[in-house]
């Protein structure tokens, strides 16, 4: 296909204006949405937070909520760890509330402390309904780590010595990433609870019983945090009960869906393509169960924007999983390779994309892709990328290039890939 000059001066201002500076395509992206912050309890500690992500409305209507419980062992962490899916749930139509709780200080504050936090924040949410804007019966919890045992233990213990009010503590459906549902060994929560309870009479897994939530839960198999196994004997007991439980299962992952197994409690390295799976599949419950709007699902781009959708595309590329790359472009998707003067289809299609990477790594197995510069404007996504591979006689060879991904509903549609430089 020949490559008319002025296509090729297009693309060169193009690539020439993305690259020039993040401070002319952050100018150019939407307006972050930013949380509304109210006081729902008053402590002797203080005022503690609640961070309400909302878009408008549609005429009026109720929308689900989703009370987040962030991670950090019960003694560390805050509100804003839990601000990306807040965002990611607001924008598909729930109010998604983040919860600043009580963190332990192994003086006074227990995780027992933070467990009526989180039944009070769930309470307060429900009392506020009519303020928010959400169906009362379509509260559901998300808790990450040990947010996560918050979560799961405001469903399995009623909370009735709180006091305080009649209206249930109980979500109406739970969405847990590497959640701690089974502390009953932990010496840590032990450590904490300073004696006050032992760790089995707060274990959501000792506590299952018939009548509880909805439940899905995200985990890696290799999680030495909080391990596998306590996810999949929860959910057994779960179903044993007569409750819907599923265990999302990512394999050599850690803690968070980390790639760095030796070290899983700090500087984790989340594998990108599993957790867009993972998200994927927590819409997808949500759906189900009418939390979510499936009209509003769709309509929502991406999973925090186009810039994910190709960081997972890139690694997968890394990985040489194409399974993982086709599932990351649309059907018809279209791929140009520019050489020059001449611009050349390079796969048009989702299949052709398979048979066309199959070959690429058959030919080039030890072939890797180093992001320099990644910028975001709108729906595209600009990369200045370096590729390695070893050559046949064993030699280190590289390749620059640029490229712009064009995003759309979570897919990549089209990709314009410009060589510069071996």
């Amino acid at each position: 296909m020949s490559f008319c000059r002025f296509c090729k001066t297009y693309l060169l201002f193009v690539l020439a204006w993305a690259f020039a500076g993040n401070a002319v395509a952050q100018s150019a992206q939407p307006a972050l949405l930013m949380p509304r912050i109210e006081t729902y309890k008053r402590v002797e500690q203080g005022e503690l937070k609640a961070h309400i992500f909302a878009t408008d409305a549609p005429n009026g209507k109720l929308r689900a909520a989703i009370v987040l419980f962030h991670g950090g062992g019960w003694n560390s962490g805050q509100p804003e760890w839990v601000y990306s899916s807040a965002r990611r749930f607001a924008e598909r139509g729930m109010v998604a509330i983040a919860i600043q709780y009580r963190l332990a200080d192994e003086k006074a504050v227990t995780p027992l402390d933070a467990m009526a936090d989180a039944r009070d924040a769930i309470r307060w949410v429900r009392d506020n309904a009519g303020k928010l804007g959400v169906d009362v019966k379509r509260v559901a919890a998300y808790g990450v780590s040990a947010g996560g045992h918050l979560a799961s233990a405001a469903a399995t213990i009623d909370g009735k010595d709180d006091g305080k009010s009649l209206v249930s503590a109980k979500p109406d459906a739970l969405v847990l990433y590497s959640p701690a549902v089974a502390i009953a060994n932990s010496g840590w929560a032990r450590k904490l609870l300073l004696g006050r309870a032992k760790p089995e009479e707060v274990s959501p897994d000792q506590l299952v019983r018939a009548g509880l939530p909805p439940t899905h839960i995200t985990q890696g198999d290799e999680d030495v945090v909080t391990p596998f196994s306590g996810a999949r004997n929860f959910c057994r007991r779960m179903t044993d009960a007569g409750n819907i439980c599923g265990v999302r299962r990512y394999s050599g992952l850690g803690h968070l869906l980390t790639r760095k197994l030796d070290e899983q409690e700090f500087n984790f390295d989340p594998d990108t393509v599993a957790r867009a799976d993972a998200w994927r599949a927590e819409e997808k419950f949500l759906v189900e169960r009418g939390f979510i709007d499936d009209a509003a699902s769709k309509a929502a781009v991406g999973f925090d924007g186009p810039e994910t959708v190709v960081r997972a595309q890139l690694a997968a590329f890394n990985a040489h999983d194409v399974d993982a790359m086709v599932r990351l472009v649309a059907d018809d998707l279209v791929w140009y390779n520019i050489k020059g003067d001449e611009m050349s289809v390079e796969a048009k299609g989702s299949d052709a994309l398979r048979k066309g990477m199959e070959g690429y790594f058959k030919s080039l197995p030890s072939a890797k892709s180093e992001i320099h510069t990644m910028v975001t404007n709108g729906n595209f996504v600009s990369v200045r990328e370096r590729v390695t591979w070893k050559s046949k006689t064993g030699e280190d060879r590289s390749q620059n290039a640029l490229a712009v991904y064009e995003v759309i509903e979570g897919k990549i549609k089209r990709v314009w890939y410009y060589p510069v430089q071996k």
